[in-house]
């Protein structure tokens, strides 16, 4: 499970993308104060942009509520507001579980993902929810689903998922860049598609482990790029990184804009401020 290799115009991205999140990285140190307002964006437009690739459109109102906690006014929106936080939840869970590998005083080398790791997101996606399964492997093959790509069947499916998590530990893998990592590692375990439903969300949220754990923002694949995203995972790893990179690039871009912002504004406060003192 690895890329053959990278040519000059992938690792001329790799390293673009690095030198925007060293300009991002700087702009949060300056702009300590941002840093909740930061992540508060990057969580909802992930949670906005994955649902949409699912089908599901949600209004910056319902994400809003369900990601503060509050409480929804209109019942009928409970379960939407659950889907949401539950989505806000797992992707806490994965946040923390690269803060606790990289912030140990020994660091975690090499990442790793568990059958029991894909087993509990699905649970905690599922939360709450009618009509969910926690957990229950897929025992069918669906004849109308949101994705098209070729997937195993039902009775291959343990056996593969055991497969595709112990690909993590192979050497070639682990020798792969951060973003190889997370592309290959996501279009093998959409192969498989373990669950009735959530499959997806599960793919992207470990996909993004990798990305995090290798000093990524989340690559956020906008609901603009939804058919091109499934058609990738028809094609192949190299056709989904081409995918994730532009993602990866449209969400640091954005960053670096809103907090270039930031600081602008800011400056001009203080330069307001100071000419009113000494006026």
């Amino acid at each position: 499970m690895s890329f053959d290799f990278d040519d000059f115009d992938v690792r001329a991205r790799f390293s673009d993308l690095d030198d925007k999140m060293d300009e991002l990285q700087q702009l949060l140190r300056d702009l300590p104060d941002e840093q909740a307002d930061f992540d508060e964006r990057c969580k909802i437009a992930y949670i906005y942009h994955d649902c949409a690739l699912e089908g599901m459109v949600l209004t910056y109102h319902e994400l809003r509520a369900a990601v503060d906690r509050k409480i929804a006014s209109d019942t009928s929106l409970i379960p939407t507001y659950q889907e949401i936080k539950n989505h806000s939840d797992a992707l806490n869970v994965i946040q923390e579980h690269c803060r606790e590998e990289t912030g140990r005083k020994v660091r975690v080398r090499n990442p790793k993902v568990t059958v029991q790791l894909t087993h509990d997101l699905h649970v905690l996606l599922s939360r709450g929810l009618p009509r969910r399964l926690p957990g229950a492997l897929r025992k069918d093959m669906p004849l109308h689903r949101t994705y098209f790509h070729d997937i195993y069947e039902p009775q291959t499916i343990e056996a593969g998922m055991v497969e595709v998590c112990d690909g993590v530990d192979h050497p070639d893998f682990r020798a792969q860049h951060p973003i190889n990592q997370a592309c290959l590692f996501h279009f093998n375990f959409m192969k498989v598609f373990p669950f009735s439903d959530a499959s997806g969300k599960v793919g992207r949220l470990l996909m993004n482990y990798f990305l995090m754990r290798g000093g990524y923002l989340p690559a956020v694949i906008h609901a603009s790029d939804r058919q091109a995203y499934y058609e990738a995972l028809k094609v192949g790893p190299e056709a989904l990184r081409f995918i994730v990179i532009d993602a990866m690039d449209q969400a640091v871009d954005a960053g670096i804009r809103h907090l270039r912002d930031r600081l602008k504004l800011r400056s001009a406060v203080r330069s307001r401020v100071g000419r009113m003192a000494n006026g």
